[in-house]
């Protein structure tokens, strides 16, 4: 029983030697594990690890190490004097994180708070980095393009008093310089409390130059993984990014790493391409623009609500989501807005935009865009927005816009998509899609487009009298249009407010390839059908097609006046950027005008002929085939001069052999009324005869 007693008396003492062993360590902070700390420390690093002056700590409940300084060198190949010089450290971790980063895994610390810091971060062009601790895996693959942050150390907090980060990246082309300045305080109670920063050099390939400025602390680093509920601190960003001047008033809990902000942004730039390129978001290039907004951004989700975005013209707005994370990175949500102008997207379709410098004559004097697209962009992302503009303004007075526009974005792999493309214009409806695959070579198009219920006139504004003045259209011009067609189908007279007036509609299916809009159009394939009913054609115009002199002369004296059109009709295929019709006739009382030939959009080339066939009689008729040759942006307007000579040589045979009166009788022209309608012809009835179209001449 003693010897039992004694025994249990001796484990006691034990364990209460141990416990206040165990306390008095805590409480002074190990100071005999200095140099053990410090040698498995190196050991662990790859790399000499040095604790100086004041050593404490604390392996139980909340482990960390408190010290005066804390020095972790460099790969001497890196050329840093240093990794980490930091004064007044406090460093925390949890035990399980450092056992699996022993294991190979990444490091994880619960906090890293220094007055003074000097980290120096180097990363070569073939990605080592010399803040990659511990044992490597040489045969793992080298990624330089990766997140130069991926591989650092990952913190729950990383506070800085002040000091300097350096970050020099070959691989991703990085060189920042940000130096910390301020002290600490309540920012409630204290005026001078807060925290400076500047960030100064380059991302990429835009240039930076930033001032930070926090209340009460500054943290630079933080993992929302293992601190998902620390303190956001007031924070204001102002500076230049590339060329664009940025500002950003919000709060943040990290500014580096894996950032957590939110706030109000006011941004302002040159082009919107120069700013999501180097970030890996796909833009085009634009006009200057100024957008206004809230950013936020957390678990690598940046999501800017833009309440205002001025680019060019154009009057946009909008709620996007980019998903940073996500392989490859993918940008959500939708675009609105009461304004886009065409031409402040140009650029991104091959023009050249509303701002961009003439370039020097160097498409021998083609009006299509030979632009390239920038394809390469188009796989660096991902893609679904749903756009929903109030109207799309093509630039001209010649046009007018399309409203309530709504399509579908997708961008996926390298395949750009416009689905569920609709839109509104003049009373009529656009509906369609549209495909660009930037995985071919060379990129391939195709395009789907319904047309129905359009009233021409009121589209195609430059198809009015005062638009060659450059006038703008009256507020009353659909409703003079609409009358002018009554009346015209009443037989009444008035005065032309269009050359053509009519209900469009149109099918297209076509298909193209090139990295430019000239390429695509130079190899385009497919049909359009294009219709036109209930309208009205110029009288004046009518007889100038068929070169009637007596009637065009009396339409000269009393007026033109608008004819009723029965219909017109384009049902064109197209073959390796070759456009012919199949059937291309107009028709009213007066005559049927029936085109033939072809459009050459490889060269530009014009080879068309039209052929005027009169309802009516005539005393004074030249009529005969009018060729349109040159190019498109050359057109050359003729006459096929061999018929026409031998009808005036005609008349002026008969005017000497039977008198004067006798020579119109050539020129005589009774004309043949026709009840078939001409547009529901089939294609094959109107295929022109042999040698029927016109020569082509050299633009």
């Amino acid at each position: 029983m003693m010897r039992r007693t004694r025994i249990a008396l001796t484990v006691a003492g034990v364990f209460a030697a141990l416990g206040v062993g165990v306390w008095w360590g805590e409480h002074s902070g190990w100071p005999m594990l200095r140099q053990p700390i410090e040698n498995a420390a190196t050991r662990g690093a790859g790399v000499p690890v040095q604790l100086q002056g004041r050593v404490r700590t604390h392996l139980l409940w909340n482990p960390r190490l408190e010290v005066d300084t804390l020095q972790i060198a460099s790969d001497p190949r890196f050329g840093a004097p240093h990794l980490l010089h930091a004064n007044h450290v406090m460093l925390a971790w949890q035990w399980g994180d450092i056992w699996r980063w022993h294991r190979g895994g990444r490091l994880h610390l619960q906090a890293l708070h220094a007055g003074d810091l000097d980290a120096q971060l180097m990363r070569m062009a073939d990605g080592d980095a010399n803040w990659q601790l511990g044992a490597k895996d040489e045969a793992a693959p080298k990624d330089p393009h990766a997140d130069p942050m991926a591989s650092m150390p990952r913190f729950g907090s990383l506070q800085v008093g002040q000091g300097q980060v350096l970050l020099k990246d070959q691989a991703q082309d990085i060189d920042l310089d940000i130096r910390v300045k301020g002290r600490e305080g309540d920012a409630v109670s204290s005026a001078t409390a807060g925290y400076d920063a500047t960030i100064d050099g380059r991302y990429r390939t835009m240039p930076m130059k930033l001032k930070v400025h926090a209340g009460s602390t500054l943290p630079l680093l933080q993992d929302p993984e293992i601190s998902p509920d620390a303190p956001w601190v007031p924070v204001r960003v102002e500076g230049t990014v590339a060329a664009a001047r940025l500002l950003f008033d919000g709060q943040t809990a990290a500014l580096l790493g894996t950032p957590r902000l939110q706030g109000q942004l006011e941004f302002q730039g040159r082009s919107l391409a120069e700013v999501g390129k180097p970030l890996g978001i796909t833009l085009p290039q634009t006009p200057p623009f100024d957008l206004r907004g809230t950013l936020a951004h957390n678990a690598g989700v940046w999501r800017l609500q833009a309440s205002r975005a001025s680019i060019g013209s154009s009057r946009l707005a909008g709620d996007l989501s980019f998903h940073q994370r996500s392989t490859p990175s993918r940008l959500t949500g939708e675009l609105t807005g009461s304004k886009l102008a065409f031409a402040d997207l140009g650029p991104a379709v091959g023009g050249k935009g509303a701002a961009a410098v003439p370039a020097p004559p160097a498409n021998n004097g083609r009006v299509l865009p030979q632009r390239d697209f920038d394809l390469p962009s188009l796989k660096v992302m991902d893609a679904d927005v749903q756009v929903r503009i109030d109207e799309l303004d093509f630039g001209t007075d010649a046009m007018a816009p399309l409203r309530q526009l709504q399509t579908r974005i997708h961008l996926d792999g390298g395949v750009l998509r416009l689905d569920d493309l609709q839109a509104n214009a003049s009373g009529g409806h656009f509906k369609g899609m549209t495909q660009l695959d930037a995985n071919a070579q060379p990129a391939k198009w195709l395009a789907k487009m319904d047309i129905s219920g359009v009233d021409i006139a009121g589209w195609m504004r430059g198809l009015r009298p005062d638009s060659a003045t450059g006038k703008a259209p009256a507020p009353t011009a659909t409703t003079a249009l609409k009358k002018q067609r009554e009346q015209a189908r009443q037989g009444g007279e008035q005065a032309v407010q269009s050359y053509l007036t009519g209900t469009l509609s149109a099918r297209l299916d076509v298909t193209g390839a090139g990295n430019s809009t000239g390429d695509i159009l130079a190899s385009l394939n497919g049909p359009m059908d294009l219709r036109l009913r209930d309208g009205t054609i110029s009288h004046l115009a009518t007889e100038a097609m068929g070169l009637d002199v007596a009637q065009a002369l009396g339409v000269l004296v009393r007026g033109d006046h608008p004819l009723p059109l029965r219909c017109a009709r384009l049902d064109l295929r197209a073959r390796n950027g070759v456009v012919e019709p199949r059937l291309a006739v107009i028709d009213n009382q007066d005559s049927t005008v029936r085109i033939t030939g072809s459009v050459n959009l490889r060269d530009e080339s014009l080879a068309l002929r039209l052929v005027t066939q009169p309802k009516d009689w005539s005393l004074l008729s030249l009529r005969t085939p009018i060729t349109l040759n040159g190019s498109l942006g050359k057109p050359a307007i003729g006459i096929e001069g061999r018929r026409l000579a031998g009808r005036v040589l005609g008349a002026v045979a008969l005017g000497v052999a039977a008198g004067p009166a006798a020579a119109v009788i050539p020129l005589m022209e009774q004309g043949q009324k026709n009840e078939a309608d001409p547009c529901e012809a089939q294609a094959s009835e109107a295929a022109p005869a042999a040698g029927a179209t016109a020569t082509p001449k050299k633009p």
